[in-house]
C-alpha cells in the first residue's frame, strides 16, 4: 500500500504489437478515483518523463480523501491508442 500524502512513481511501458519498446506520441496520464470520476486535470507526459525507449516515469503525490486510486497512461502508437490503467491502494499513518 502506498501512504497517503507520499510521492511516488508512476511507471508506463509502451510496446508495439511485435513487444518491442516505442515512444507513442500524445502521451497523457489521467488520476481516477474508485467511482472512474477523474481527479485533478489530464497531465501531459513529456520527454522529460521519459526514462528509456518506450519508459515513462512520472512523481505523483498521493492526495488526502481517497482509499483507492486508479491511473491511466495513454498515448498513439502506430496508429492506435495504447492505454493501460492500475491501481494504487493507499493508507494513512498517524504523524
Amino acid at each position: 500500500m502506498a501512504i497517503i500524502g507520499n510521492t511516488i512513481k508512476l511507471k508506463a511501458e509502451f510496446k508495439t504489437f511485435s513487444d518491442v519498446y516505442a515512444n507513442p506520441t500524445d502521451i497523457t496520464l489521467k488520476i481516477f478515483n474508485k467511482n472512474r470520476k477523474q481527479i485533478g486535470t489530464t497531465i501531459d507526459i513529456t520527454d522529460a518523463d521519459k526514462i528509456s525507449t518506450g519508459i515513462y516515469l512520472y512523481e505523483y503525490t498521493l492526495p488526502y480523501g481517497y482509499n483507492e486510486l486508479v491511473y491511466e497512461f495513454a498515448g498513439i502508437l502506430e496508429g492506435d491508442i495504447i492505454l493501460g490503467r492500475s491501481t494504487i491502494l493507499l493508507d494513512w499513518t498517524n504523524d
